[in-house]
C-alpha cells in the first residue's frame, strides 16, 4: 500500500531534532491492518509506503510492526530525473531490500 502526502514527513522531536510524523505512522498501520483476516495470505502480511516528496532530502527508513514492513521515505524532486526513477523503482523491493535497481 502507498500513501502520499504533501507535507514534511518529520516534525520536531521531544527528545530529539526530528522525527517522524507519528500520526502518519498510525494512518499507514490502520490501513494495512484493515485488510488482514479476510483469508488472503498476501493482505496478512501487506507492506506499507508512506512517501513523501522533498527537495535536498533524502529519507528512507523502515520498520516491522506485527509482520507488516512499513517504509517512510522521500523523493527528491530537485534531482535529476534519473536519479527521482531509480528511487522510485527501488521503493519496489519492500522492505527487505535485497536487490537494488542499477541504472
Amino acid at each position: 500500500m502507498i500513501d502520499t502526502k504533501f507535507t514534511g514527513i518529520v516534525t520536531a522531536g521531544w527528545r530529539r531534532e526530528s522525527t517522524l510524523r507519528s500520526g502518519y505512522i498510525y494512518q499507514i498501520y490502520a490501513y494495512l491492518r484493515s485488510q488482514t483476516g479476510c483469508g488472503d495470505q498476501l493482505a496478512d502480511k501487506a507492506e506499507g509506503l508512506l512517501l513523501h516528496p522533498a527537495i535536498g532530502e533524502i529519507i528512507d527508513e523502515a520498520i516491522m510492526v506485527h509482520g507488516h514492513g512499513i517504509r517512510f521515505a522521500t523523493v527528491d524532486l530537485a534531482g535529476e530525473t534519473e536519479a527521482m526513477r531509480k528511487q522510485l523503482l527501488n521503493f519496489r523491493l519492500g522492505i527487505k531490500g535485497e536487490v537494488e535497481v542499477s541504472a
